[in-house]
């Protein structure tokens, strides 16, 4: 077979320099796209891409992806903190499993409601730099992160609605990387796990944000005006703080 009839399909691949790569082929992809999501490389190609054209953009691009590879996001004995609920990496003392998660809620320690511990095997240790394994332990945190928003995310949003004279339909809690909430023109509010990391103030004004939603399914003015009276007048300076806000997951 030409190499030119070699097209590049979509999977996960190892490169030398930028470590794991996964390729996605788009049908409405009309460029390589490439972006980090944490350690590991996505990169979106149109169908049929040629490995010729793929090589020569990683030839051209992969020195700038490599500058700007974030650094691994997860350490040994790492915790992650939140009003509520802890999250703690720790070598674990099962060889056989990976990456794992336990959690203590009947004798948490650092005046934490519960301790969510991330158990990692001593060859994971050894790789926790990797993509797959800063990945193991993304997925877990937000596992515990679901968990812990149902139990003190969610009864703080149905006060806020009871404060504000307002009713949704249900609450429901959904990971979104891109969304921390969202209201359907069913009048259900969807809240991401991610706002258990939040400081009580800016998960407020998410709630509100969504609960503002009930009255305009829109951005408009009038819309900013209702959720601005929500947040007693802040919804500009808040709206400022979540943008500069960094999440300790990916």
């Amino acid at each position: 077979m030409r190499a030119s009839a070699i097209t590049i399909q979509s999977g996960l691949y190892s490169h030398p320099e930028l470590g794991d790569i996964r390729i996605t082929v788009n049908g409405r992809a009309r460029s390589i796209v490439a972006r980090w999501n944490g350690a590991e490389l996505r990169i979106t190609v149109p169908p049929k891409l040629p490995q010729a054209e793929y090589d020569r953009f990683i030839d051209r691009f992969g020195p700038r992806l490599l500058a700007t590879k974030p650094k691994p996001r997860f350490a040994i004995d790492q915790i992650l903190d939140t009003p509520e609920v802890d999250f703690s990496i720790v070598q674990g003392w099962e060889d056989d499993k990976d990456v794992f998660m336990t959690s203590v809620e009947k004798t948490p320690v650092r005046r934490k409601y519960k301790n969510f511990y991330i158990h990692l095997s001593a060859l994971a240790v050894d790789r926790i730099d990797t993509a797959e394994v800063q990945g193991h332990i993304n997925r877990l945190i937000l596992i515990g992160a679901h968990d812990a928003s149902a139990k003190f995310v969610l009864p703080r949003a149905r006060q806020l609605a009871s404060e504000v004279g307002r009713r949704p339909l249900g609450w429901a809690i959904k990971e979104s990387r891109t969304k921390l909430g969202s209201c359907s023109s069913r009048g259900i509010i969807t809240l991401s796990p991610r706002l258990i990391f939040l400081p009580q103030e800016l998960r407020d004004f998410v709630i509100y944000h969504e609960l503002a939603h009930l009255s305009e399914m829109n951005h408009s003015s009038s819309f900013h005006d209702v959720c601005n009276e929500y947040c007693g007048g802040r919804e500009q300076e808040l709206q400022q703080r979540l943008r500069l806000f960094r999440f300790p997951v990916f």
